[in-house]
């Protein structure tokens, strides 16, 4: 049985930063259609291609490269979710003045959005000290 970590291969990327790019036009036409910004459609683009981004493989898939991708997530998903759970807090439970209508919560999607682009960050991070660090 074949054991891999990441199911997605490398080209995936291009995929997953393609998907970005539409998000982010989808959120500035929708901005100029509708007059509002809509950042949970902009998370979803941000989602699913970061998703195809940070689970494909590297072009040399090592134990390295799989130690340092679970350590990202791990330490981006306790910073996620510190970073909402306060955010949601300041602005759920004081009694801030905001116009009628307007929801500060951070949805799902938004969640996963901040979790892939910090795990992401964190190890194209983590790659580029360990490859710095066996140069020397």
């Amino acid at each position: 049985m074949d054991k891999k970590a990441f199911p997605y291969a490398f080209w995936t990327k291009i995929l997953g930063a393609l998907v970005v790019v539409a998000g982010v036009i989808s959120f500035f036409l929708q901005y100029q259609r509708k007059g509002i910004f809509d950042f949970n459609e902009l998370a979803i683009g941000f989602s699913w291609g970061l998703l195809f981004i940070f689970f494909s493989k590297e072009r040399t898939e090592d134990e390295m490269m799989q130690v340092l991708k679970f350590r990202s997530l791990a330490r981006a998903i306790v910073i996620s979710f510190f970073a909402t759970h306060l955010y949601n807090y300041l602005f759920l439970n004081w009694r801030l003045q905001r116009p009628d209508g307007i929801i500060l919560s951070i949805s799902a999607y938004q969640f996963l959005a901040i979790t892939l682009i910090i795990a992401t960050g964190t190890f194209y991070f983590l790659k580029y000290r360990a490859i710095a660090e066996e140069d020397q």
